[in-house]
């Protein structure tokens, strides 16, 4: 009975969260009231504040859910690519942020629901984490693989630097749909990035 209890709670939680998500990525949280959500989600007011008090309550809820998510994907699809540092797993890096962007553009959308409107209160720590990981995991990997940086640049400066810049590549494309906004195709960007990070094979001349 109590598992059953527990799961009947985590779908009514689940359903609401699906419905708060929808509408705060449509029209932002202050635009969104609580009898939407519960409307959305097909629950009694009086159930929906038995889980979440407050809207921010829900609001909450949602970016603890979706960071867990995020966390999940990053060491399933980012994490096996970081292991070399060699410009050609760069470049599957790379490709790898495009298509996590790409299946993901709640999360970015509600990240900018944040910034707006919140000052990025919920989301700044986890940003903040994730540049410092790469940061950490950069000097671990260069204390035993040669850099592919140009000299006199940190390495794990360069690697953080690098992977931001595609990720906000990816997001300009595909969040804001500024598609071939640099005039090439995702391919061509990301060979560019590396490049510009790396340095030049010898076999290039």
């Amino acid at each position: 009975m109590p598992r059953r209890s527990a799961d009947a709670v985590g779908k009514i939680k689940q359903k609401i969260q699906q419905a708060a998500l929808k509408l705060f990525t449509k029209q932002g949280f202050h635009g969104t009231t609580v009898r939407e959500i519960a409307r959305a989600a097909r629950v009694s007011m009086g159930k929906l504040y038995l889980y979440y008090p407050t809207k921010e309550d829900i609001f909450i809820g949602l970016v603890q859910q979706m960071e867990e998510k995020m966390e999940a994907i990053r060491r399933e699809e980012i994490l096996p690519l970081m292991a070399s540092p060699e410009p050609e797993n760069l470049r599957k890096l790379g490709m790898a942020v495009g298509r996590v962007v790409r299946a993901n553009l709640d999360y970015w959308r509600l990240m900018y629901v944040d910034v707006v409107e919140f000052r990025h209160k919920h989301f700044i720590h986890s940003f903040q984490k994730v540049a410092a990981e790469l940061r950490a995991y950069a000097r671990g990997l260069f204390q035993t693989a040669p850099t592919p940086f140009h000299a006199g640049i940190d390495p794990g400066f360069a690697y953080t630097t690098l992977y931001l810049q595609i990720l906000t590549y990816f997001l300009a494309e595909e969040l804001f749909g500024a598609k071939r906004h640099l005039g090439v195709s995702d391919e061509e960007a990301v060979e560019h990035f590396v490049r510009l990070y790396t340095k030049r094979n010898e076999s290039e001349g």
